[in-house]
């Protein structure tokens, strides 16, 4: 039998396969390497940057839920300096590709930070992560609103972001809306080359003996098995109105979990929280999607976007 082609385009992004990891589960990458040669993922996200560093939020930050887990580190990270000097020499070395996911409070902030990345080789695309819910205080979790809940705001984000680089953007939006297709859609007509889904659920956890939040956030992003269901209909939602292509993740823990985003439109796809678990889990499921294709027949996988058979 031929070899399968794994190789896959997102949005201008050649990865050697359809699978990367979901940024804030994977560090900067090398952390990983001790458990297997991180250069054989179609790609590598990095942790959220920020301009400056971050020390994220007070503890406790993350707990086990059912099915998954809740956090809420609030976007803690070495800043794009430490990131352009201690991080991309060796994810360059190593030959990966890079998406660097980036964070702002301003438009402007954003479009620093792809700039800097592209004029310093940090990164082959940015993902802009439009909709962490966990960067508030306890006041503004409990009520304020995300820019991916926005389609005007993620309009004008995406628009600022696009004109300040050349490299290939993904928009990563949240899943706390009541219609994922219109905020994805002012990303596409802002210029976003992928849209990236979904971010976590918003969830939140009470102790009943103290009778107090268990996460000192009070608010954090549910993520793990139990979105899967969730993120695989948003991400067919989304497919079917959009023209720019998907990365699909949420709840991803083998390559059966991730065959059911392709088939419902997505051109790639990420491993999150699972790597917490089993760390080498991204790699597992670029291995299981070759042994499918293999078993199936099917030289291609991307003849297996959109191919759910109704």
């Amino acid at each position: 039998m031929n070899p399968v082609n794994l190789a896959v385009n997102l949005g201008g992004l050649s990865m050697k396969n359809p699978v990367t990891v979901a940024s804030g589960t994977f560090g900067y990458g090398d952390e990983y390497n001790h458990y297997f040669d991180i250069s054989r993922l179609g790609a590598v996200t990095v942790k959220s940057l920020t301009l400056r560093p971050r020390a994220g939020n007070a503890p406790p930050r993350i707990m086990e839920t059912p099915a998954g887990m809740l956090n809420a580190i609030g976007l803690q990270n070495i800043g794009l300096e430490s990131y352009l000097r201690e991080k991309v020499p060796f994810l360059r070395e190593k030959n990966c590709v890079i998406i660097a996911n980036i964070y702002g409070y301003t438009p402007d902030e954003y479009g620093e930070l792809a700039r800097r990345l592209e004029e310093e080789n940090g990164a082959d695309a940015i993902e802009a992560n439009l909709s962490c819910p966990n960067v508030h205080d306890a006041r503004h979790a409990r009520g304020g609103a995300l820019v991916a809940q926005s389609p005007e705001k993620v309009l004008e984000y995406t628009r600022a972001i696009k004109a300040a680089t050349t490299l290939p953007v993904f928009i990563k939006l949240s899943p706390n809306v009541a219609d994922i297709v219109e905020p994805a859609l002012a990303a596409q007509q802002g210029g976003a080359d992928a849209i990236s889904l979904i971010n976590t659920l918003l969830g939140m956890d009470i102790d009943p003996e103290t009778r107090t939040p268990r996460l000192g956030n009070i608010v954090g992003g549910l993520s793990g098995p139990a979105i899967r269901p969730v993120a695989v209909k948003m991400v067919w939602d989304a497919c079917r109105a959009l023209e720019i292509p998907v990365l699909g993740m949420g709840g991803i823990s083998s390559a059966e979990d991730a065959l059911q985003f392709l088939l419902a439109g997505a051109r790639a796809v990420a491993v999150g929280c699972m790597s917490f678990r089993r760390p080498d889990t991204a790699l597992k499921v670029v291995e299981g999607l070759e042994a499918y294709c293999m078993r199936h027949g099917i030289v291609d996988i991307n003849d297996l976007v959109g191919a759910m058979r109704l």
